[in-house]
């Protein structure tokens, strides 16, 4: 094992000597669309593909602290039986085939320990298979590795107070993001291939950011939530999403396919009848509106770097750019951080309290918010009528500047975080993705760079506006701090838009000279 004082690990799974040539390859050049085609026609066995990502994941776990419980045999036995199956069949038994799939810790498993990031909860065992789990392995798929998570679920970061923090690969002093951090850092180490997470207030989208991957948060509704426990279970103040974190983004869109293709729906009412579909949009006519900064927390010189130059290449392409005014994201987050806790964490804290689980730092600093307090049926209601006026201000003025600049504005383009991956323990403002949490608008993030040493130097002359924003300038010292972060962005589109947002990456990404 390499010393703490080594930050970048990612290098070691392809060199420690562990991983056969064969596993390399297979673990490092294909997406899932390219494994799960070469395993419907033949080419790879299910086995041979999950003994690759199990060792992988297993080298992961070991550099950063990913895992929670690794699921080896019951995986090769899977594997096995889908490789019989082929033989007997004369194909696959599904669109995803001997797929690994790496799974969220929280996602009940049927028989397994279901925690939720609650110590009390450590020995609840799930008595069945999430929905979701039951669409995906009817289609093929192997659930061979399960994934850290935070206490509580609610940071944006990946602490927790049974399985420990788990570290970026990139830079092991630095956050994996959360809440799906885990999975975060195991794709960042290509230790998975795909991965299922969860996000209320980001928990998808961090972890890719910070890893270097792609992730979808979809529309509320759409992908299944059915068998999870969790704290507030019931809660539809801010309704929590399953969604996919991926290698591609065409990964991505297997994922929503596969799951849509199976209608949910008919099984679990909540969702929406709206199967996958496939949309066009022309390229010439795309317009992109670039939100900088959220006006509450500025971001650091990489975010706006990776802003800057994603914005050339677009202007290049003949893609129209347009500034996207933020719309009172303060009063977002307000919002927001209130309907996280109408109960004032009262259920939270107790959960704690009666096993004596203290509280980590940035449980109390999201349960200390000013806006966070016990409320009554009738406050509750109220607070949620004000969720309702902000999401029709912001449709409203997203129509006014459609009208104003003559044109349909199709996405907007913003950062994740005011940062690259943070610092551990300092992932403190979700603003800039909270708010489409509480918008319920479907956001993509996609890779763009890695900070710069030479390119990324400190605004010395910036003056924060307000405690959180200067907390969050006096953390970016130096790029030093950040060496070797990835730095993704954020791409939005309105609500039930999930398509057109994974649409406009691909326009943004062939326009970046991508594939």
């Amino acid at each position: 094992m390499p010393d703490t004082s080594v930050l970048n690990v990612c290098y070691i799974p392809r060199q420690c000597g562990l991983l056969t040539d064969d596993e390399i390859n297979l673990t490092e050049n294909y997406t899932a669309c390219q494994l799960v085609t070469l395993l419907a026609q033949g080419h790879l066995k299910a086995e041979q593909v999950i003994r690759a990502y199990l060792k992988r994941a297993g080298i992961a776990h070991q550099l950063t602290n990913c895992a929670t419980e690794f699921l080896g045999e019951e995986a090769i036995d899977r594997a096995k039986y889908l490789d019989e199956e082929f033989r007997r069949r004369g194909g696959p038994i599904g669109p995803l085939h001997g797929l690994p799939i790496s799974v969220k810790d929280m996602i009940p498993m049927h028989g397994r320990r279901n925690d939720s990031g609650w110590m009390k909860w450590i020995d609840q065992i799930a008595e069945d298979d999430a929905h979701i789990l039951k669409i995906l392995h009817a289609a093929g798929a192997i659930f061979y590795v399960r994934t850290n998570q935070p206490q509580t679920l609610m940071h944006i970061e990946c602490d927790s107070a049974i399985f420990g923090t788990t570290q970026n690969p990139f830079n092991r002093n630095l956050s994996s993001g959360g809440s799906s951090g885990g999975e975060g850092a195991l794709l960042g180490l290509k230790g998975s291939i795909m991965g299922i997470g969860t996000d209320i207030g980001g928990s998808i989208r961090a972890p890719a950011a910070n890893n270097g991957v792609y992730g979808l948060k979809p529309t509320t509704f759409r992908i299944p939530l059915q068998g999870f426990k969790v704290a507030q279970l019931g809660r539809e103040s801010i309704i929590a999403v399953t969604g996919p974190l991926a290698r591609s983004r065409e990964d991505l869109d297997l994922f929503m396919k596969t799951i849509l293709d199976a209608q949910p729906w008919l099984k679990e009412p909540s969702l929406v009848p709206i199967p996958w579909r496939s949309i066009e949009l022309d390229s010439t006519k795309l317009t992109v509106a670039v939100m900088w900064d959220d006006n509450v927390v500025h971001p650091h010189p990489p975010i706006t770097r990776a802003l800057r130059e994603t914005i050339d290449y677009l202007k290049k392409s003949g893609i129209q750019i347009i500034d996207w005014e933020p719309i009172d994201h303060q009063k977002c987050w307000d919002i927001a951080s209130a309907l996280y806790f109408c109960n004032g964490a009262e259920e939270e804290l107790d959960l704690m309290a009666d096993v004596g689980e203290q509280p980590l730092p940035l449980t109390e600093w999201i349960h200390n918010q000013p806006n966070v307090k016990k409320r009554t049926w009738l406050e509750m209601n109220q607070l949620i009528f004000e969720r309702e006026v902000y999401r029709s201000c912001y449709a409203q003025t997203w129509n006014e500047r459609e009208i104003s600049f003559n044109c349909s504005i199709d996405c907007l383009l913003t950062p994740v975080e005011p940062s690259a991956a943070p610092l551990h323990g300092t992932s403190k403002w979700w603003g800039y993705t909270s708010a489409w949490n509480l918008l319920d608008y479907p956001t993509v993030i996609f890779p763009v760079t890695t900070v710069d040493l030479v390119k990324d130097q400190v605004e010395v002359d910036y003056k924060p506006r307000n405690t959180l924003d200067s907390e969050n300038y006096k953390l970016y010292t130096s790029p030093q701090v950040y060496v070797n972060a990835p730095v993704g962005l954020q791409i939005v589109c309105r609500r039930y838009n999930d398509e057109k947002a994974l649409k406009c990456l691909e326009i943004i990404e062939r326009a970046m000279g991508r594939k």
